[in-house]
C-alpha cells in the first residue's frame, strides 16, 4: 500500500512517491517500480496533461485501447483453465472495470461504439453459422420442435412473470423471449463424437434456426409497443415494410453477394469488407423500417450463410475478426453496463437469478420432453436434445441489453440474465457431454483403418534426449521397417538449423543401425510445425520427448503437445526413459475407464504387444473394478496373446500411489486421451502433473490414441456453432 503526493515547483510538477511495505517479502518487488517511477518523476509533464492522462476512469484512447486489449488476452486464459466459458469472465471483468467496480473505464465513447459493432457482429454470426443444410433434411420434425422449444419456455415465461414476479406485460414478453432463445454452446462436443448427423443433433439446429427467429420477430413487437405505436395505420404501414424488407433481404442480397464473389474471387480483403458493409446495411435498412439492427444483422446471416461456405478462408477470416475484437469488446460492454453494487448488495438479483435459472432450464427440459413423446425418441435422445438447446448466449444477451437500454427491464434482471446465461451453458455442456457419449457407447465403436506403413516421426531439440526416442521408435514398429525414423527439428529461421544435431543422428543412426532421416522444418509455433511435417511425411505414429517437469507456466499458457494434440490425428507418445530400454523387465499400463471404446484401441494395445514380445517383459494392467470386465473382453476380442494380468485399484487416482512405488526395471505406460474423446474426462487431464509430481523418476510411457478425423475448437470462439469446428477426415 502505498501514497502519492505532488509538490510543484517552477509550474513543474514533480512526483513524490511514498510506499510502506507491509511484509518483507514485497521489497524486492517494489524496488524496480520505485526506480521506474523515480526516473518517470524527473520528466517535465504539464500538471493539466497529467491530471487527464491518469485521472479515473480513464479517457485517453490510447490507455482505453491498451486495457481493453490486456484483458481480452488474459481473461479467457484463465477462464478456460478453471473450465468456465470465456464469455463469462468477459462479463465479469467489465463489471470489475466499470463504474460500479473500479471504474476504470467508461461505457461511453469508444467503448460503447465498438460494442454495439460487437453486437451487430455476435448476431451476423449467430445466423451465418448455423447448418441450413442440415435444417432441410428433416424441415418437419425441425418445424415442430422449434415452435416447442419457443412457444412453452415462453409460455413458462411469460407465467412466472406475471404471477411470481408481477412484472408489466412489456418487461415479461421481453423476459420470456428470453426463456425461448438458445445458443449451440455444446455442438463442438457432438461433432467430435462424430454424432452430427444423428436425427436428434439435426432437430437441436433446426430449433435452434425457429426460435431465434421467432424470438427476433417478437422483440419488434415489443419495441413498437415500448415506442407507444398500438394504432392499426402503424402496423399495418410496419406489416408492409417488414414484407418489404424481407423481400429485399431474402431475394436481392444472395443476388448481390453471387455477383461480387463471383468478380472478386482473389480479392479476400475486398470479401471481407464487403460482407460487413452486407451486415451493416441490413442493419441499417432495418433501423429505417422501426426494426432493431440487430435483427438485420441476424438476417444477413442466414441469407450469407450458404454464400460463404464453412471451410473457406473467409469465413476463418471472419470468425477470427469477430472473436479477436468485436465480441470481446461488446462482452465487456455488457459488464460495464451491470450494477455490481446492486447485484452484491441486496437479495433482488441474487432471488431472480434463481428463478430464472430454474424456469429457464426446466422449461427447456419440459419442450425436449413433449418432442420426445411426439416423435417417440428415446430417453438419451431426448437428453441429447435438451443437452443442446438449454444454453442461452448469443440472442439472450442481445434482446435483454436492448431492453435495459429503452428502460422495459432494470439492472436486476440485466444482472440475473448474466448468471442465467453461465449457469445454462455449464448445464449445456454437462448434459451433452455425458449423454452423447453414452450414446457413442451404445453403439458399434467404429474401427481404425491401420496405415499401411508405419512413419514415425521423432520432433527433437536436445540432442541428449535423442537415443531413447529412437531406440523405443523401432521397438513400437508393427510393420516394415524399411521407411526411416523420421527426425525432426523446427527452426524459426535457417540461422537456428543445428549442424551438430544433424551429425548426432547420423552417428546414433550408424551405431545402433536404425534407418533415420533428418527433417527441419522452419515455423514460429513449434507445435505448428510438428502438425505441419507430420502431414507432408504422412506420419503414422509421433513420439516426444519429456523430462516430467510441469510449471505453472506451461499450466496458463499451455506446452507444445497440448498444441500438437489439438491439431493432429495420429497416435502420440510421450516417452521418457531414466534407465536403459533393454533393463525393461516389467510393465505397468493404468487404463482410464471405457478407454476400449476408443477406435484406436488396438493400434496402441498392437504396439504395446509388439514391444512386450521384443523385450519379454510382462504387462500389468491396471484398471477400476467396475470397468475390469469390459477390459478384459476387449483383449480377448482384439486377440493380444502377451503374458499379461489385469489388476484393479479401488479408485482411478490408486494406480498411481502404487506405480509410484517401482523401481528402474519398470516402464509405466499410461493411457490418456484428447479433449472431447470417448475417454475423456476431467481426471485426464490430470494425468500431466500426476506424472510431474509421482512419476517424475521413473520410466513412463503417456500414449494419447489415434482419432478418427482431426478438431479443433478454438476457446475463445464466443459462439460455438458448427462454422467453429475443422474436421479433417482420413
Amino acid at each position: 500500500m502505498g501514497f502519492l503526493t505532488c509538490w510543484k515547483i517552477n509550474n513543474r510538477r514533480i512526483l513524490y512517491i511514498a510506499t510502506t511495505i507491509f511484509e518483507k517479502n514485497m521489497l524486492t518487488l517494489s524496488t524496480p517500480i520505485l526506480s521506474s517511477l523515480s526516473y518517470l518523476s524527473c520528466l517535465s509533464l504539464p500538471s493539466s496533461d497529467l491530471n487527464g492522462v491518469f485521472s479515473l476512469p480513464f479517457h485517453e484512447p490510447v490507455i482505453v485501447f491498451c486495457i481493453t486489449l490486456l484483458v481480452i488476452l488474459i481473461v479467457p486464459f484463465i477462464f478456460t483453465k478453471f473450465k468456465m466459458p470465456g464469455i463469462i469472465g468477459l462479463i465479469l471483468s467489465g463489471m470489475l472495470l466499470g463504474s460500479s467496480g473500479f471504474n476504470i473505464l467508461e461505457s461511453s465513447g469508444s467503448i460503447a461504439l465498438l460494442g454495439n459493432v460487437g453486437l451487430m457482429y455476435l448476431m451476423f454470426l449467430a445466423g451465418l453459422e448455423l447448418d441450413m443444410n442440415t435444417f432441410v433434411q428433416n424441415k418437419n420434425r425441425n418445424l415442430v420442435f422449434g415452435a416447442l422449444t419457443f412457444t412453452i419456455p415462453f409460455i413458462v415465461g411469460f407465467w412466472v412473470c406475471r404471477h411470481i414476479l408481477n412484472y408489466e406485460i412489456l418487461p415479461s414478453l421481453l423476459v420470456s423471449s428470453m426463456f425461448s432463445t438458445q445458443t449451440l454452446i455444446a455442438y463442438p462436443i457432438v461433432s467430435r463424437l462424430r454424432l452430427t448427423k444423428t436425427e436428434p443433433v439435426g432437430v437441436a439446429i433446426g430449433g435452434t434456426i425457429i426460435t431465434d427467429t421467432l424470438v427476433l420477430l417478437l422483440l419488434i413487437l415489443i419495441v413498437a409497443l415500448k415506442n407507444g405505436e398500438n394504432s392499426s395505420n402503424f402496423w399495418f404501414i410496419l406489416s408492409g415494410s417488414i414484407v418489404v424488407y424481407f423481400f429485399f433481404i431474402l431475394y436481392i442480397f444472395p443476388r448481390i453477394t453471387k455477383w461480387f464473389f463471383k468478380n472478386t474471387s482473389t480479392d479476400i480483403i475486398a470479401q471481407y469488407v464487403f460482407v460487413l458493409s452486407m451486415v451493416f446495411l441490413a442493419g441499417t435498412l432495418a433501423k429505417l423500417i422501426r426494426l432493431e439492427p440487430i435483427i438485420g444483422a441476424f438476417m444477413a446471416g442466414i441469407v450469407l450463410n450458404r454464400q460463404i461456405p464453412h471451410s473457406s478462408t473467409l469465413m476463418s477470416r471472419i470468425e477470427f475478426v469477430g472473436n479477436a475484437i468485436f465480441i470481446p469488446i461488446f462482452l465487456l460492454y455488457v459488464g460495464m453496463l451491470i450494477d455490481l453494487k446492486a447485484f452484491i448488495s441486496g437479495w433482488e438479483s441474487l432471488k431472480l437469478s434463481i428463478i430464472l435459472i430454474v424456469f429457464a432450464i426446466s422449461s427447456k427440459w419440459l419442450a425436449a420432453y413433449v418432442t420426445q413423446k411426439i416423435f417417440l425418441y428415446k430417453t438419451i435422445e431426448r437428453q441429447l436434445i435438451f443437452g443442446l438447446s438449454t444454453a442461452h448466449a448469443a440472442a439472450t444477451i442481445a434482446i435483454i441489453l436492448i431492453g435495459y437500454q429503452m428502460g422495459i427491464i432494470d439492472i436486476n434482471v440485466l444482472n440475473a440474465t448474466i448468471v442465467v446465461i453461465f449457469a445454462s451453458c455449464i448445464v449445456s455442456a454437462i448434459v451433452t457431454e455425458r449423454t452423447a457419449k453414452k450414446i457413442v457407447l451404445k453403439e458399434t465403436p467404429q474401427q481404425f483403418h491401420a496405415e499401411k506403413s508405419d512413419r514415425i516421426l521423432i520432433p527433437v531439440s536436445n540432442p541428449t534426449n535423442i537415443l531413447p526416442l529412437i531406440e523405443y521408435a523401432n521397438l513400437i514398429r508393427t510393420l516394415s521397417k524399411k521407411s526411416p525414423i523420421y527426425i525432426l527439428n523446427v527452426v524459426k529461421d535457417e540461422n537456428e538449423i543445428s549442424t551438430k544435431l544433424s551429425k548426432n543422428i547420423e552417428e546414433l543412426s550408424t551405431t545402433s543401425e536404425i534407418h533415420t532421416e533428418f527433417v527441419v522444418r522452419m515455423d514460429i509455433n513449434i507445435s505448428s510445425g510438428i502438425v505441419r511435417a507430420a502431414k507432408e511425411i504422412m506420419a503414422s505414429k509421433i513420439i516426444m520427448g519429456w523430462n516430467g517437469s510441469y510449471s505453472t507456466k506451461q499450466w496458463i499458457f499451455g506446452t507444445i503437445l497440448e498444441g500438437v494434440l489439438r491439431d493432429s490425428r495420429q497416435p502420440i507418445y510421450v516417452v521418457s526413459f531414466k534407465s536403459p530400454i533393454v533393463s525393461i523387465k516389467e510393465i505397468e499400463v493404468v487404463v482410464p475407464p471405457i478407454a476400449e471404446f476408443e477406435p484406436n484401441f488396438s493400434g496402441w494395445l498392437q504396439s504395446l504387444s509388439h514391444y512386450a514380445k521384443q523385450t519379454n517383459a510382462k504387462i500389468t494392467f491396471r484398471t477400476t473394478p467396475e470397468h475390469r470386465d469390459s477390459f478384459e473382453n476387449a483383449l480377448l476380442a482384439n486377440g493380444f496373446k502377451v503374458r499379461h494380468t489385469v489388476d484393479s485399484s479401488a479408485d482411478w487416482y490408486s494406480s498411481f500411489d502404487n506405480i509410484s512405488q517401482k523401481g528402474v526395471d519398470s516402464l509405466i505406460i499410461i493411457i490418456s486421451a484428447r479433449k472431447g474423446s470417448i475417454s475423456h474426462s476431467s481426471r485426464i487431464d490430470l494425468i500431466p502433473r500426476l506424472v510431474s509430481k509421482k512419476l517424475k523418476d521413473k520410466n513412463f510411457v503417456i500414449i494419447y490414441p489415434a482419432q478418427l478425423e482431426s478438431t479443433t475448437a478454438d476457446t475463445r470462439a464466443f459462439l460455438s456453432g458448427t462454422g467453429q469446428v475443422s474436421i479433417e477426415e482420413n
